[in-house]
């Protein structure tokens, strides 16, 4: 009785989302402070901390592609957040550069593969999909505001408190329900065609996944580049901390109220406004040189449009692919999103030593521009309603 109760309860996407997403703040929050104690050098750091975006290259696709096969995303993500549990609690036990960079790789590859699939169940569930997200929002400003408190009082305690959190968030996807078999159902498998046909053979998607990797290769990168931004304008450390965690904490009402909102405007609409937003954002941080100002336009803007852009994704992908396929196609767009991260901040790092943290954001402009300018080509249905 008391597992009828639990299985699709509010709960369970409570926990599948906020100790999912304080695990993943927590970890990455200490992880460059952990190994500098460890003794690692700089070169050692960001060989380490690069791990989570490279496996997550291989994880996501493959998890999103177990997912639509199998017909059971709860099994495969609450499989590999039990191993995730195991790994976080044994990772301050190993120094070596290359077991850690394995081992991180590992966590952070699996943790973000998690990701695409608790959208998806979200935005299938009984419950409106801003009420159960707004739970990993809450969940991600407080794992990144006990971490520095978690870690000082004992490294080994702290990860394995992040095990913990990844063992709940799988009890949590144990608790959710399958949206996939029923939705697959209502569309004939004639129409669906083959995976390649549904991604490769759609235009629609190309161009989507073009704009996807144009606007994440700036806007990820602001997440990374935003604290040496402020820095460099004489913000301090703490001061740096505190308007980052109020940046997140201003999603919550975009989140919460998006039934009001993203099923009313088309992906197209919405897509254009975020790029529009971010394109000017980059413009004011490359060229103003105010601290107020720049904290102002973090504060209204930079968490907002990310989270604006997570939750047109999920539209985007829900009407332009066949039902069947959906977990694949938001694992693939979250792929090429990361991979357009990956390659922007390699190619940043030098030209900020060359140059200035400023110069990298005025061609951060010019990728959302780009991706602006693109946004009116894109043909898509809004049939599939998803926050409502």
């Amino acid at each position: 009785m008391k597992d009828r109760r639990f299985r699709g309860s509010y709960f369970s996407y409570t926990l599948l989302y906020f100790c999912s997403y304080f695990g993943m703040a927590a970890f990455n929050a200490v992880l460059s402070l952990y190994l500098t104690n460890l003794g690692k050098s700089a070169a050692e750091t960001s060989l380490i901390v690069s791990a989570g975006g490279l496996f997550s290259l291989g994880f996501t696709p493959l998890t999103g592609i177990l997912c639509d096969r199998t017909g059971r995303p709860r099994l495969v993500c609450g499989v590999q957040l039990i191993l995730i549990g195991g790994l976080a609690a044994v990772f301050p036990f190993f120094h070596s550069v290359w077991i850690l960079f394995g081992l991180n790789g590992l966590i952070l590859g699996m943790l973000s593969a998690t990701m695409p699939v608790s959208e998806r169940l979200a935005g299938a569930a009984k419950f409106r999909y801003g009420t159960l997200r707004v739970w990993g929002t809450l969940g991600y400003a407080a794992g990144t505001q006990t971490a520095g408190i978690g870690f000082q009082l004992a490294p080994a305690i702290f990860f394995a408190a992040v095990g913990a959190m990844a063992l709940l968030a799988a009890l949590g996807y144990a608790g959710a329900l399958d949206p996939l078999p029923q939705e697959a159902d209502a569309a004939p498998p004639a129409r669906e065609g083959s995976p390649l046909k549904a991604f490769l053979g759609n235009r629609s998607f190309l161009l989507y996944l073009l704009i996807g990797l144009l606007y994440a290769a700036s806007s990820f990168s602001n997440m990374t580049y935003s604290p040496i931004l402020l820095t460099d304008l004489g913000v301090s450390s703490a001061g740096v901390g505190t308007v980052l965690s109020l940046s997140t904490l201003v999603e919550i009402p975009l989140i919460f109220f998006s039934h009001k909102f993203m099923d009313r405007f088309s992906g197209k609409t919405l897509l254009l406004l975020t790029c529009a937003a971010n394109t000017v954002e980059f413009l004011i941080f490359g060229l103003v040189r105010s601290a107020p100002v720049v904290i102002g336009v973090i504060l209204a803007i930079k968490a907002v449009s990310a989270t604006l852009f997570m939750m047109i994704l999920l539209k985007m992908v829900t009407n332009l692919v066949p039902p069947a396929y959906v977990t694949t196609g938001l694992a693939v767009a979250n792929t090429v999103n990361s991979l357009g991260a990956i390659v922007f901040q390699n190619l940043a790092g030098p030209l900020i030593d060359r140059t200035d943290v400023q110069t990298a954001y005025l061609l951060m402009a010019g990728l959302t521009a780009l991706a602006l300018l693109l946004c009116p080509f894109l043909k898509v249905s809004t049939e599939r309603k998803v926050f409502s």
